[in-house]
């Protein structure tokens, strides 16, 4: 005889992971809320942004940088929020592909699918699965297999299951990216693709490891964005994109987001000390995407007083910006400015052409350096 007690604890359990699988279905949610939508009739389209495998999906939902080019272009933003329980390959797709549909169905004229890691995959996959269910894909650093260097041989699927999913793709244009230094990419995967994708008719461009920027997470960045928004929009939207390439597309209009800015940039006090060249505000990216800002006064070449900062760079929450003061000295033999101390960031700034300054930033533990090209800005 089954007792009641076990019976009631037996219902609850059955009520309880019902309630997990309902929890656990992916939603497509209005990025920025319904009131923030044009609506079908009114938007060019609607871009449904999809999150990497490993993002933090209750804190940082937020797309990525460049989906703000596609937003202020009269597209409609959405997301596809997958929660980690049964977040699998499959069922994330199948999950794109209805709400891709519904979106039709609303009377959504043009559909875009764009995402990152993971997120750019399903991108594929689920146009793959449903041909016609966009009219564009935008994928940065697409992956769902691992990483090379915690099991090198799975993540040959990386190359090998992307190469039998484009084998499926007709009629919607296919922008993918991929950079150099991402533990995701087995290599040896843009002409292979591109390769395919010719065979298929389907109009693509694939922008192989730009020399600018590095590294799996990228293409979230507003660097990424700043260059490659252009690129990104005339793709989706040119009537076609044939002979399109990145190299002679606009840069975006994305804003640098420091905590502050001098009221007031400085100028050297004599044009013709070696110092004056450095001498005023300097902004850019770094290779990593994340936007970086010198200010340089004149004054003691032995004790170069700076502001350095880094702004907000993703438009995940968790990214914070910071500012510090610091004090170079002007190497003279070398003509460049140097900023180092114990625990703290290593900055090494030399002219480059077209007035510009190039920037090594090496992180507090020295293992790690990145690079960029600032350029002089006023107020």
């Amino acid at each position: 005889m089954i007792r009641p007690w076990l019976l009631a604890v037996c219902f609850v359990c059955a009520a309880l992971v019902a309630a997990a699988q309902v929890r656990a279905q992916p939603v497509l949610v209005a990025d920025g809320g319904e009131d923030a939508q044009r609506g079908p009739a009114a938007a060019a389209g609607a871009v449904i942004w999809n999150h990497a495998g490993d993002a933090p999906r209750a804190t940082d939902p937020a797309p990525a940088i460049f989906v703000e080019v596609l937003r202020d272009a009269g597209y409609d933003v959405f997301r596809l929020e997958r929660p980690p329980e049964g977040d699998t390959i499959r069922a994330s797709t199948l999950a794109l592909v209805d709400a891709g549909k519904g979106l039709r169905a609303r009377g959504y004229a043009r559909i875009v699918l764009a995402g990152q890691s993971a997120g750019g995959w399903i991108a594929i996959a689920a146009q793959a699965t449903a041909p016609d269910l966009a009219d564009a894909v935008v994928a940065t650093a697409p992956a769902a297999y691992g990483s090379t260097r915690v099991d090198p041989e799975r993540a040959l699927m990386n190359r090998s299951e992307l190469l039998r999913l484009a084998g499926f793709l007709r009629r919607a244009r296919v922008m993918v990216f991929l950079f150099d230094n991402d533990e995701y990419d087995p290599g040896e995967r843009a002409g292979a693709l591109a390769e395919v994708l010719r065979a298929r008719q389907v109009p693509h461009l694939i922008v192989d490891r730009p020399a600018t920027i590095r590294g799996h997470g990228v293409g979230l960045s507003s660097g990424f964005a700043r260059q490659f928004g252009g690129c990104i929009l005339a793709f989706v939207t040119a009537p076609s994109p044939d002979g399109l390439a990145c190299d002679s597309a606009p840069t975006a209009a994305i804003p640098y987001r420091f905590e502050s800015v001098p009221d007031r940039l400085p100028r050297p006090a004599n044009d013709n000390t070696p110092l004056a060249r450095f001498v005023g505000g300097w902004r850019g990216s770094l290779d990593n995407g994340d936007d970086v800002m010198l200010v340089v006064e004149d004054g003691d070449p032995a004790a170069v007083p700076a502001l350095f900062a880094r702004g907000r760079s993703y438009a995940r929450a968790s990214d914070q910006p910071f500012t510090q003061r610091r004090r170079g000295q002007f190497d003279a033999e070398r003509r460049r400015l140097i900023f180092d101390a114990p625990r703290n960031l290593r900055i090494v700034a030399v002219p480059a052409a077209g007035n510009r300054l190039k920037v090594t930033v090496a992180t507090v533990d020295r293992k790690r350096e990145l690079t960029g090209i600032l350029h002089r800005f006023s107020r």
